[in-house]
């Protein structure tokens, strides 16, 4: 068999295994009545990032979508936003009482489970597992990088021409 064709396939059968995972952890913020936003955004608070600026780099999503989840958790009572002295433009998130205990009990559940997940696989599959992602994802992080800077130095070429 060809070895790029064979490549290929792992490369799908990679693709889909991740969709998979991907959509079994969509559906923790199902099981806890969250929208995404929402659940990963207590997570972290909960994890101790407290800025609504690093909750949208570590998540990765734009500032409008965590002042959404930031609106509809301060609704519900589980979190609350405080000025901070030093930047007057940046929030500080806190959850309430009621936030802790909903993280405790919904999120803290969600965690046990995965606890019990992640302690049935042995502990040279934990350390392959969490190095080759983590290559991984570095790797394909480096390459959009330099798709970007691609895309943007062609744009610049266009706009140079014109």
């Amino acid at each position: 068999m060809d070895s790029n064709k064979s490549d290929n396939e792992g490369l799908k059968t990679f693709r889909n295994t991740y969709k998979d995972l991907e959509s079994v952890y969509d559906t923790f913020p199902e099981l806890c009545g969250l929208s995404g936003a929402e659940y990963w955004a207590l997570s972290m608070i909960y994890e101790g990032i407290t800025t609504q600026h690093d909750i949208c780099e570590k998540l990765s999503l734009s500032r409008q979508t965590i002042n959404s989840a930031f609106k509809q958790l301060k609704m519900r009572g589980f979190i609350r936003l405080e000025t901070m002295d030093n930047n007057l433009r940046e929030k500080q998130v806190h959850l309430t009482k009621e936030g802790r205990e909903f993280v405790k009990e919904q999120i803290g559940y969600i965690h046990k489970l995965e606890e019990t997940v992640w302690n049935k696989i042995n502990k040279n599959e934990k350390e392959q597992i969490t190095k080759i992602l983590y290559k991984y994802k570095t790797l394909l992080a480096e390459e959009l990088k330099n798709y970007k800077e691609k895309q943007n130095n062609s744009s610049e070429d266009l706009q140079s021409q014109l």
